[in-house]
């Protein structure tokens, strides 16, 4: 069966697509060993999946600078090719840890399928603010002011709270990331995408509509934010 791959801003019809095109970042495409990953698309794209690893905290340390090529050898690793690449990180306090865009994708967690959760039941209201942004002439960057010649190319973004402080009180109020259960929907989608219990789902858009405060934002201004500690928002 044929698994399709979502990120917030991103989706493909199977996995096999989805590592095609994480592997061409790497390996025959516009970069080369060493290079910086500079295209705004693909930064956002790898900081999306990178929020999927089973071990997200530990790969972000102080947090993500960019993403370049690197060689799979200059790593603790063995029995690899020594012109093997891979994505890595360059975090803020100039330390570096290369991380699996196939992990992040394949060996999900608590954490992660909750919040894929979270976030597919409020795709609705997602979508729609971007139309409302539109119908009322003011579908530009909340950040630059930059114009969006059509609603696709607008990120949603999140301000005060961010996207995982919002998520993150959310599931603490109700017991934890292993108490907001999903489901996969008969494998029709690649990590557990509907909320299981039909009571959390209701409390979650009261919740979101609540407290998610949305803005607009170019794929460059969205990838270069911040991200706050989740649990440095209080609602």
């Amino acid at each position: 069966m044929t698994i399709p791959v979502t990120l917030p801003s991103f989706s493909w019809p199977s996995k096999k697509a989805a590592f095609d095109e994480f592997r061409r970042l790497h390996t025959g495409g516009p970069y080369a060993v060493y290079d910086r990953i500079t295209d705004p698309s693909h930064d956002l794209m790898l900081r999306e999946v990178l929020d999927l690893h089973p071990d997200a905290s530990e790969k972000i340390g102080a947090g993500v600078d960019h993403f370049y090529v690197g060689l799979t050898s200059d790593g603790d690793k063995f029995n690899v090719r020594p012109d093997a690449t891979g994505i890595w990180i360059k975090r803020v306090d100039g330390s570096d840890v290369d991380f699996s865009y196939r992990t992040c994708i394949s060996n999900h967690t608590a954490e992660s399928d909750a919040k894929e959760g979270l976030r597919l039941a409020v795709e609705e209201r997602r979508l729609a603010y971007r139309e409302d942004r539109e119908a009322d002439g003011t579908l530009a960057s909340d950040i630059s002011g930059t114009m969006f010649s059509d609603r696709s190319e607008a990120q949603v973004i999140y301000d005060e709270p961010s996207w995982g402080q919002l998520t993150y009180r959310f599931a603490e109020g109700e017991g934890g990331w292993d108490r907001v259960l999903v489901h996969s929907g008969n494998g029709e989608v690649l990590i557990g995408s509907h909320l299981m219990d039909g009571a959390v789902h209701t409390r979650w858009l009261e919740f979101y509509d609540l407290h998610a405060n949305r803005r607009l934002a170019t794929a460059s201004e969205a990838a270069a934010r911040p991200r706050p500690p989740q649990d440095a928002w209080t609602p």
